[in-house]
């Protein structure tokens, strides 16, 4: 007898049940002839106990046993091992309640049943057996992955937001219980997304798992590490104390800003990372609010623009809740709460007007008229100042051609308007001034632009787009100079035309027995006029500044003492100066 192409597992066995010792001998030996295991039961019980012990891959029944109903058995069979097939076997002519079973059970054999028969039956039970229990199989890793799936990240495998809540809750818990502070730390990786932008997202999708690898690299037992989402990751750690805490800051900072080399490039990001330390002792703390803290505190390290870490406080909370309502209140009222306040820019000896420096106010709901030092750092960060700059522009070019159109605009005027390092960054910036030029009808001489040394840092991006302003035909100064990070080779390389001097130094030069203000303020003078430079000294608040900054060679100020910033200044000032022969202050 030539059995089918099949190969037989060695864990399957076929369990056969008929009350005729002889037949059921006959089938075993048929099956072991084959290669597939089988053993026999006489009885309901017998089955039951092999059953028990064998696990069967199939079950053959006969339709009548003596302490039972063949079919009875079989449902059992089902319910023990619903993926085990079984076979009703019969030698009876009432065929009707067999074949009625059928749709129960897997199948039916009749008595005789040829030995090739009865083997490619259970051939075809083990192959169902078998597809049923890789299918068991599929479905579980199916679900495993789905559950995976949930809480980890497809990216580096570390647990998600989902997964890391969750452990937050436990550990909050748990460090309350022990009476132990528990530590947060919120890490934002800076930089990320320019070298996905560059690079590619393989390049960005690389740096994440090798990132969290290093965390792993840190991590206790007990301690969880997440990927929060982004470019941000998530560490809780027991700690012992809030200094053990910020020591343990200090190393990530250290580890996750190390360079990483990819296919022979070296690359870099800047990590920023917010620490909060529970309280065991304070009740209530929860898994939201926690990492709310610790996200503030990561913000305000991003402030410092600098990688390292920043533990959080309670007064952080409103300070960041201030800002968020400061960028609502620009982005809500925006054009409608802004107005322009101008100040003069007098030539010295003689009083005359020469022009003035358009500043920004916002009457801001509920809080009154801002001036721009509350608020512009929010524009900057949130990215409204290129908006607000435009129409800053626009508005201080608006009214600039209503003086003209008044005949009350001295000759050799100069409108100055503050740009921010956003605007200078841009390179379709030079065509939005030109645009906005030939709208107004100004020609490009009556406009000069007063710049940030922090524009500068990176002079390689700005200068193209400072020649292109510069060959409009604008003058370009220096704002603030010698206070921040002045670079004197910008004076040689760069499309300027003059500097302002802080007022930091203008305000020492009438101060007694200072020595190394006027002696700064003098160097710059004489550096300005060596380079061709026109200088202005801003803050001038009394006579005697405005006299040392003449007798030095500086014929350009501004401040109040030549006049208060106002609506519409430059006109009245004008007039003033027509009228009077006089600066307002001298009078």
């Amino acid at each position: 007898m030539k059995a089918p192409a099949f190969v037989p597992e060695d864990q399957e066995v076929i369990l056969i049940v008929d009350d005729n010792e002889s037949l059921r001998d006959s089938l075993v030996e048929i099956l072991n002839s084959a290669g597939i295991r089988s053993v026999g039961a006489g009885s309901v019980r017998d089955a039951l106990r092999l059953q028990a012990i064998h696990l069967p891959a199939a079950t053959v029944v006969d339709y009548r046993l003596p302490d039972g109903s063949g079919i009875e058995l079989a449902n059992q069979l089902k319910e023990l091992c619903p993926g085990s097939p079984v076979l009703l076997l019969t030698g009876y002519a009432s065929l009707d309640s067999a074949i009625a079973s059928v749709g129960q059970l897997d199948a039916y054999l009749m008595k005789p049943v040829p030995p090739h028969t009865f083997i490619q039956a259970i051939v075809n039970a083990l192959i169902r057996y078998r597809l049923v229990a890789e299918n068991e199989r599929l479905v579980e890793r199916l679900q495993r992955m789905t559950a995976f799936q949930a809480s980890y990240d497809s990216i580096t495998g570390l647990p998600n937001r989902t997964f890391l809540e969750m452990r937050l809750t436990e550990s909050i818990a748990a460090s309350a219980e022990a009476g132990n502070p528990l530590a947060l730390f919120f890490i934002d990786l800076h930089g990320l997304e320019v070298l996905s932008d560059v690079f590619g997202h393989q390049v960005g999708d690389e740096l994440l798992r090798q990132m969290g690898n290093r965390l792993m690299d840190l991590r206790r037992e007990g301690d969880t590490v997440a990927r929060f989402g982004g470019n941000e990751f998530v560490v809780i750690r027991q700690t012992t104390d809030t200094m053990d805490a910020c020591l343990f800051g200090d190393r990530l900072v250290e580890l996750m800003g190390l360079p990483f080399e990819m296919s022979g490039i070296e690359h870099r990001v800047r990590p920023y990372v917010g620490i909060v330390v529970t309280n065991p002792e304070t009740p209530g703390q929860s898994t939201e609010t926690l990492l709310q803290n610790a996200d503030t505190a990561k913000y305000l390290a991003r402030q410092k623009n600098q990688a390292g870490w920043e533990l959080f406080e309670i007064r952080m909370r409103r300070r960041v809740v201030d800002r968020y309502e400061i960028e609502r209140g620009l982005r809500n009222g925006f054009e409608g709460d802004f107005s322009l306040v101008y100040q003069a820019v007098v030539n010295i000896p003689s009083g005359d007007l020469v022009g003035a420096e358009a500043l920004l106010r916002w009457d801001r709901t509920g809080h009154g008229i801002q001036l721009p030092g509350s608020f512009l750092d929010v524009a900057e960060e949130s990215g409204l100042i290129l908006p607000i700059g435009k129409w800053v522009l626009n508005r201080a070019l608006s009214d600039l051609a209503t003086w003209r159109r008044s005949g009350n605009l001295p000759s050799g005027f100069k409108l100055w308007v503050n740009v921010s390092p956003h605007q200078i960054a841009a390179p379709e910036f030079p065509e939005l001034v030109s645009g906005l030029l030939s709208t107004h009808g100004i020609e490009p001489e009556l406009l000069g632009l007063e710049i940030l040394e922090e524009a500068l840092i990176d002079a390689g991006e700005a200068e193209k787009v400072l020649r292109d302003l510069r060959g409009l035909g604008l003058s370009l100064n220096l704002d603030d100079f010698g206070a921040g990070h002045s670079n004197l080779s910008w004076l040689q390389e760069l499309p300027i035309t003059g500097i302002k001097i802080d007022r930091r130094f203008v305000a020492g030069l009438d101060v007694v027995g200072n020595i190394r203000g006027p002696a700064i303020v003098g160097g710059l003078i004489r550096l300005c006029e060596a380079l061709g430079l026109a200088i202005i000294g801003e803050g001038v608040e009394t006579e005697a500044q405005a006299n040392v900054l003449s007798s030095m060679g500086c014929h350009f100020a501004q401040g109040y003492y030549f006049g208060y910033p106002m609506p519409g200044a430059p006109i009245a000032l004008a007039e003033h100066i027509e009228k009077t022969g006089k600066s307002p202050a001298s009078t």
